[in-house]
């Protein structure tokens, strides 16, 4: 959970035909897909990290029944049930003299933070997470000085590789061009349909 931030019912109930260790183009670890949930929105995939990745290789490796539950029962019948695994946390965390407020939740929690601190959006954030509004994604999203000052300088790398795609200028004369002169040529490009 605090690698996917999938809420515990979602990991509970994930089934190993919806894992996909393969990645598809362009990622590098696979995905699960959730299926269904509690919002309209949690059918989605849930990029893998390589931690997680190794886990569910690990873990498929040593089931010797090949229970199609990810996390199986004790009985193996079903998935193990939320209320088993809150029990386990709250054990874990009585031994580990952690506070009360540290819920199995918090996963998820820490999961959605670490996401918008490394950059990812409000929309991001909530198609991970599958949210039902923006909105509930937004609490997440905690913009500080330094991460302001990455996304300039991502903003400034685009304008330059815009500048340096205008035509008939050499390297020099894109380098001062002014925003005025950047505005007008993309409005003329627009202009003759090369913007699509």
């Amino acid at each position: 959970m605090v690698d996917t931030g999938v809420r515990v019912g979602e990991a509970c109930a994930a089934e190993w035909s919806c894992v996909h260790l393969e990645p598809v183009t362009g990622a590098k670890y696979g995905y699960l897909h959730i299926p269904r949930g509690k919002t309209r929105n949690a059918k989605r995939n849930v990029p893998l990290t390589g931690r997680v990745r190794d886990m569910l290789e690990t873990r498929w490796t040593a089931q010797t029944n090949k229970s199609r539950w990810v996390f199986p029962s004790e009985e193996g019948a079903g998935p193990v049930s939320r209320s088993t695994v809150r029990d386990q946390h709250q054990v874990l965390r009585k031994k580990l003299k952690l506070p009360s407020e540290f819920v199995i939740h918090s996963l998820r929690h820490t999961a959605l933070t670490r996401l918008g601190e490394s950059g990812a959006g409000a929309f991001e954030i909530m198609r991970v997470a599958g949210h039902c509004s923006v909105t509930v994604s937004q609490k997440y999203v905690h913009p500080s000085p330094e991460s302001i000052e990455r996304a300039f300088e991502r903003f400034e790398a685009m304008n330059t590789k815009a500048r340096a795609g205008l035509p008939g200028m050499t390297r020099n004369q894109r380098q001062q061009v002014s925003p005025t002169r950047l505005l007008a040529t993309v409005f003329a490009t627009v202009g003759e349909g090369r913007g699509r």
